[in-house]
């Protein structure tokens, strides 16, 4: 019982003294005064999640090295950028250019959400932050580390549920070191939010197979919803599928649950397709399977070394199939030396520990069978998987969608048969 107590004293003293220097600090640079702020919200929200879920301190500690860690990280990046005559952007950051300066070029406008009108959201964020707070790219970028920070004591929190406390804090860790985690949380764009959703999302997931909804969890996950729906519209097709495959199963069991579920799942299907967000994913499905949007789309995806030829050859009905390992194992072996591009070489170097996951998670599959929340995890890890076959026929658009169905993953990776090991934190 030790084990799990807290330790807030220390905590908020650390974070009241940091506060009390970015005051001071401010006096001099008030923009420091705005980064300290950001960081400091959100390492507040994590220790509040944490203290919610009622995680033991060392989750704390956890969220303290993984936000360290991305500080850090993102200092180097600035200096080496600074120095190479970027401009504070990083190698490769072709996305993060197009955010900064739309949304600079927007605020020069009579209105800038008029002057975004039709563009992406993403965007408007940006250009939202920069008319309240300053024209400044760190904004962004360190609410991204924020938000990246956020997914440790969810992960841990879904780690616990399956197989207890040694699965969340291997969740945890794993999320505070993953390359891309680390480098996409750093950068002007919108994956850590993306990720922070999907996971969010999950908790909605699990919630239907419940006899009774916590509110608390019901919120988490319509906010995760609410996310994906902002940021990557047809990634809330992944959390669909889950929850139509529980409720059939739910159907074929004649299990209570089934009608409440049935409810719940119509009534956020017409809130979704009428919305902004039902006409994004109507869009990008019919773009992905029509003649014409896949010209598009290969042009796109081939242009650079990193294309994927063999997807292109298929027609828009059967091309997901095809892309769908890809999805999942590109880039393969023997295209790791391949790319010239350092950002493609790290992704191969993380393919090596991503195979390891997968065959961790295969190696106690009947383990994670064993657990319904486990299968439920595993099914919209796919789904997501699936949903990133979807997207351009590319390893640097592979690599950056599919991190959200891999921090999925991470909860199930630590799982033995041994039956204390399954414990759960009460």
């Amino acid at each position: 019982m030790n084990e799990t107590r807290y330790r807030p004293i220390n905590v908020f003293a650390v974070m009241f003294f940091a506060v009390l220097f970015g005051l001071f600090i401010s006096y001099v640079n008030v923009s420091f005064l705005s980064y300290l702020s950001i960081l400091t919200i959100g390492l507040l929200f994590s220790c509040y999640l944490s203290f919610m879920f009622r995680q033991p301190s060392i989750v704390i500690k956890i969220i303290l090295f993984s936000l360290s860690v991305r500080v850090v990280l993102f200092i180097i990046l600035k200096i080496h950028s600074y120095q190479s005559g970027l401009d504070g952007f990083f190698p490769g950051d072709v996305d993060a250019l197009t955010y900064h300066f739309d949304a600079v070029k927007a605020l020069n406008a009579y209105s800038w959400y008029e002057a975004l009108q039709g563009n992406l959201n993403y965007t408007k964020f940006v250009a939202f932050l920069y008319d309240m707070l300053l024209i400044d790219m760190n904004i962004p970028q360190l609410i991204n580390i924020a938000g990246s920070v956020l997914c440790i004591p969810l992960l841990f929190e879904l780690g616990n549920r399956v197989a207890g406390k040694k699965a969340g804090m291997t969740a945890a860790i794993i999320w505070s070191l993953f390359p891309s985690a680390m480098f996409w949380s750093v950068s002007l764009l919108k994956d850590s939010f993306v990720v922070l959703g999907a996971i969010l999302s999950c908790f909605l997931i699990l919630s239907f197979e419940k006899q009774k909804i916590k509110m608390m969890e019901m919120i988490l996950g319509l906010s995760g919803v609410i996310l994906i729906g902002f940021m990557r519209p047809q990634f809330i097709l992944a959390v669909a599928i889950p929850i139509i495959v529980l409720i059939g199963l739910q159907f074929l069991k004649g299990q209570g649950t089934f009608l409440r579920s049935l409810i719940l799942i119509i009534a956020a299907a017409a809130l979704i397709i009428p919305s902004a967000s039902g006409d994004i994913i109507a869009e990008h499905l019919d773009q992905s399977t029509s003649e014409e949007g896949v010209e598009h789309i290969n042009e796109v995806a081939l242009d650079g070394g990193s294309g994927i030829e063999l997807v292109t050859h298929f027609p828009p009905w059967i091309r997901w199939a095809v892309q769908y390992p890809f999805s999942l194992f590109a880039p393969f072996p023997w295209q790791w030396f391949s790319f010239s591009q350092g950002l493609y070489l790290l992704s191969a170097v993380e393919m090596i520990f991503l195979y390891c996951i997968y065959y961790l998670i295969w190696k106690n599959r009947k383990e994670i069978i064993q657990s319904q929340s486990g299968k439920l995890i595993v099914w919209y890890s796919l789904s997501l998987y699936l949903a990133v076959s979807f997207s351009l026929p590319n390893i640097g658009s592979i690599y950056r969608y599919r991190l959200a169905a891999v921090a999925l993953l991470l909860p199930l990776v630590f799982i033995t048969k041994k039956q204390e090991s399954r414990k759960k934190i009460e």
